[in-house]
């Protein structure tokens, strides 16, 4: 069997303009932000308008190849994207993605999960 490379997603979060299909190899991360999943790429921002339970969204993307893991209670990321994190003056970890100016916000334990990889990668 073969996993299905592209996730159903609609371009406002009623679902009005209806679904198109976004490859899953697009996706930089999942915000779950007022009782809806955001799907953000390099460029643009989409909503899973078929569910709202992250944890399973991201548990079955996974299960189909995918390598996605939380930053914080609400968002999850492609660890292998980022490319560098910062922290702010307000002690906020932000995790940016290559080729765009999009971020994600870590959590203090997972700031330093995602900084380990980052160290072992450039070495």
């Amino acid at each position: 069997m073969e996993w299905i490379k592209e996730l159903p997603v609609s371009r406002d979060p009623k679902g009005t303009t209806g679904i198109v299909a976004l490859p899953l190899d697009s996706i930089l991360y999942l915000h779950f932000y007022e009782a809806t999943i955001q799907v953000h790429t390099a460029t643009d921002r989409f909503y899973f308008t078929l569910g709202n339970n992250l944890s399973l969204l991201v548990d079955n993307l996974n299960n189909s190849g995918c390598h996605f893991e939380k930053t914080d209670r609400a968002q999850v990321a492609d660890y292998r994207r980022i490319i560098r994190i910062e922290i702010t003056e307000f002690f906020q970890y932000r995790g940016y993605f290559e080729g765009t100016n999009k971020f994600v916000i870590f959590s203090e334990s997972n700031y330093k999960k995602a900084a380990k990889m980052i160290k072992d990668r450039s070495e």
